[in-house]
């Protein structure tokens, strides 16, 4: 009898175990949870034509899925974590975050407008702030889907920002030995070999790049599907490293270059650009993205030391780009996009057409895209004059493709971009005369000597002005501040082409000064 209570026993712990192992009985980890989106219990959004609304989708399948993805969320975030709350983003209070872990999968109400700076005298740009949605004091873990990083995260200097709202279902160039791929949920991903991306093999650093790669099936439908499926998001990856607290996870299909973050983390933000709900998550993306709240979780604490305020600062990569637009098989990808591009449009019209004449209600996109025209596809030099000719520098080099190659070249050491810049770098004289990059931290102490001898005093000043965030007037305090910081120092070109401290602390509350700010200086 004792024997057979045993058994019993025994049978009864191995079945536990199976069930545990199937999924059945997961444990769950003590993070609380806080999931942002739209409540099946309040009335649908009025604008849906607004992407910051839809994410993307078209307003058919967006009235058809509405109240879906919070049910569809909270269900998943229930297997693994203790406590999960959910609020509708129309709702959502900063205060609600704290102590959570936060999900945004739609966009709260706006606490500030942007705002646009214009110079009083001329009119003439000089800036902008993105609107607000959240304060700069918001300091709790947060997981951005799609869309909402960069709505959300400009207006706080996130690295996660607006590249293109073009992701599809499918991850590549994956960091597979990263945290999130490997625990504490465990998941073999499983990587496909599927045709590149046309936007992968045609930009400037795909020609190495084979034509068919390993993919991770995050979604089981994607917006390419035609259906209407909410977009994914990538942000840029440009200069996205250089600053700490700052990481590429893995890229994804999108019309984008293979640099193209869609996974990523910022200090305490992580984008998980793909759109899909846990409806449509694989099995094994479910166990990832519960993986990815532990990790952010885990790096609650790191803030983003280096902001980006400039979504379009061109850093160094773009002179690659750059050098790129002059060859021929550059022009001749533009011009078979475009043909694309015009084809797919020639469709879209006559399909509006054809609900006009029905009598069918027209989408505010149908009423754009029937008095749309083709796309004019430039010749060549009109397409070098677009690319190129938009450059302040271009006046030197004009359109002669081996003179900007060899300028490029030449300068690429002492590049930099105005803090507000759009896609244009400039050679900064003053370095280029010391041949010294402004990458290398030699820069800084070559002018602060500079100050030590007064020798050329004025130039040391815009160098110390234009790659520092400090603002000391006498060569003692520079060079005290200097010897104290030099190893903890890295230069973010995302960031403003400054040098800046690896810690929290010790950088100055300020943001990169203009040229023209740095012309109304003067050395005392």
């Amino acid at each position: 009898m004792k024997s057979t209570n045993k058994n019993k026993l025994l049978f009864s712990i191995i079945a536990a175990i199976g069930m545990f192992m199937l999924g059945y009985g997961q444990e769950k980890l003590d993070i609380k949870v806080l999931y942002v989106g739209y409540s099946p219990e309040i009335s649908m959004p009025e604008n849906l034509e607004s992407i910051r609304v839809t994410g993307g989708m078209t307003p058919e399948r967006f009235k058809k899925e509405y109240g879906k993805r919070m049910p569809a969320f909270k269900e998943l975030l229930n297997t693994y974590f203790t406590i999960v709350k959910t609020v509708d983003a129309r709702d959502y209070k900063e205060e609600m975050s704290l102590g959570y872990l936060t999900i945004f999968d739609q966009v709260p109400k706006q606490i500030r407008e942007r705002v646009v700076y214009n110079d009083p005298e001329t009119g003439e740009f000089i800036g902008m702030e993105p609107a607000k949605y959240v304060s700069d004091n918001f300091s709790s873990p947060a997981i951005f889907i799609g869309h909402t990083a960069p709505v959300i995260g400009s207006g706080l200097g996130s690295k996660l920002d607006w590249y293109c709202l073009c992701l599809d279902r499918y991850a590549h160039h994956i960091k597979t030995e990263h945290d999130i791929f490997n625990g504490p949920f465990k998941t073999d991903i499983t990587l496909i070999e599927r045709p590149t991306p046309k936007g992968v093999l045609e930009a400037f650093d795909g020609f190495d790049v084979p034509k068919e790669i390993p993919m991770w099936e995050v979604d089981k439908e994607g917006y390419e599907d035609g259906k209407g499926f909410r977009v994914g998001l990538v942000s840029r990856g440009w200069g996205f490293e250089d600053s700490p607290n700052a990481e590429i996870i893995s890229s994804g299909v999108c019309t984008k270059q293979k640099t193209a973050v869609a996974l990523g983390r910022h200090g305490n933000f992580f984008l998980w650009g793909f759109a899909g709900s846990p409806e449509y998550m694989t099995e094994e993306a479910k166990k990832v993205f519960a993986n990815v709240i532990v990790y952010t979780n885990k790096h609650a604490n790191d803030k983003m030391i280096a902001k980006k305020y400039n979504e379009r600062i061109a850093t160094k990569v773009y002179i690659d780009e750059l050098l790129f637009y002059t060859t021929k098989p550059s022009y001749l990808s533009y011009v078979e996009f475009y043909k694309k591009v015009n084809e797919k449009n020639a469709k879209l019209k006559e399909a509006a057409i054809q609900k006009q004449k029905a009598g069918e209600e027209l989408t505010k996109m149908d009423k754009v895209i029937i008095n749309a025209k083709p796309e004019p596809i430039a010749s060549r030099e009109g397409y070098l004059k677009e690319s190129i000719g938009r450059n302040s520098w271009s006046k030197i080099t004009g359109l002669d493709t081996l003179a900007i190659r060899e300028y490029l070249k030449e300068n690429r050491d002492y590049f930099y971009s105005e803090p507000s810049g759009f896609y244009d770098l400039k050679v900064d004289k003053d370095v280029k005369s010391l041949g010294i990059a402004n990458t290398n931290i030699k820069v800084l102490d070559k002018a602060i000597g500079m100050l030590e001898r007064k020798q050329d005093v004025d130039k040391a000043y815009r160098i110390l002005m234009r790659y520092t965030l400090e603002s000391f007037k006498s060569p003692k305090d520079w060079r005290t501040w200097f010897n104290k910081y030099k190893d903890d120092m890295f230069f973010t070109e995302s960031g403003g082409y400054v040098w800046m401290i690896n810690s929290l602390d010790a950088n100055p509350k300020t943001k990169p000064r203009s040229e023209k700010e740095i012309s109304e200086l003067k050395y005392l």
